[in-house]
């Protein structure tokens, strides 16, 4: 009776330390694909500021962990919203540009300003800057492109110089790729603004993975031989151009093509959202 009473304690403590073995080998697996899903930069662009917070709902359940926030001026709300985005564990970069820059910096050095005051008086800061300076957009651009591109490719220079304790991103269209001449170096204008940049966002804006690689391939291998990381930017609204979005195709299919698109990335390297409300409203 005594032998078959111990037999059955052995057994039962045995069970409990498979359990516990089986449930911590869950636990470290369940981390381990968390943690390796959040350490690559899933960002957003969110352009309106006064949307409310179920679209940090919406972010936080599609695991985004950086965001892209416009804001013209820094108030309590701006810090309200840092603080419940980090408490998610997502990092808010300010988002701001405007093309009149290329030609005029003293209107950028006056925002850079109000932001650097921002940073030193709040307890709830943004992780960096995120410029969205697109000298197409100069209406000028057509006849004075290369003038255009390398006065843009000067300011950002001159921001580097500036700044140099930031963090600074910019967007880039995929096809800037002017060879242009500054202080004696040829190289594409991409080069330049990557060497300059903590990190670049490509708006690599097509509808399959591979189109959405190729298009931005030159730029990618250049930022990783300097060491430099870099996002692949895609499209989620209505456009006329069916192959920049995902608009026609909707959510599943685009979930897809990225996944794949991740498949071929860097560790590093990651993918960026245009935007937060077309995003949410895309078809699934």
């Amino acid at each position: 009776m005594k032998k078959t009473v111990a037999v059955a304690i052995i057994m039962g403590l045995v069970a409990l330390i498979v359990i516990g073995t089986s449930i911590g080998l869950a636990i470290a697996i369940k981390t381990k694909q968390t943690d390796s899903k959040n350490t690559r930069p899933l960002g957003v662009w969110w352009w309106d500021n006064r949307i409310d917070s179920s679209y940090l709902d919406f972010a936080e359940e599609q695991n985004v962990n950086e965001i892209y926030y416009y804001t013209s001026s820094f108030t309590q709300k701006t810090s309200d919203f840092i603080k419940d985005a980090n408490s998610r564990g997502m990092k808010v970069f300010w988002l701001q540009g405007k093309y009149e820059w290329i030609e005029d910096i003293q209107p950028l050095k006056d925002k850079m300003s109000e932001f650097l005051d921002y940073q030193n008086q709040s307890e709830y800061k943004f992780a960096g800057v995120h410029f969205d300076i697109e000298p197409h957009q100069h209406p000028g651009f057509e006849d004075r492109r290369t003038e255009l591109i390398s006065s843009f490719v000067n300011l950002t220079a001159e921001i580097k110089n500036s700044y140099p304790d930031l963090w600074i991103e910019y967007d880039l269209p995929f096809w800037l790729e002017d060879e242009i001449n500054i202080n004696g170096t040829t190289k594409p204008a991409y080069a330049f603004v990557i060497d300059n940049a903590t990190r670049v966002t490509m708006m690599s804006y097509r509808d399959t993975w591979e189109d959405i690689y190729a298009v931005a391939k030159d730029e990618a291998d250049y930022a990783l031989s300097i060491g430099k990381t870099l996002n692949f930017g895609v499209e989620t609204g209505e456009n006329d151009d069916d192959i920049v979005t995902f608009y026609e195709e909707g959510a599943t299919y685009m979930y897809a093509q990225l996944d794949t698109l991740r498949n071929q990335l860097p560790q590093e390297f990651g993918i960026a959202i245009h935007h937060i409300k077309d995003w949410r409203n895309l078809k699934k």
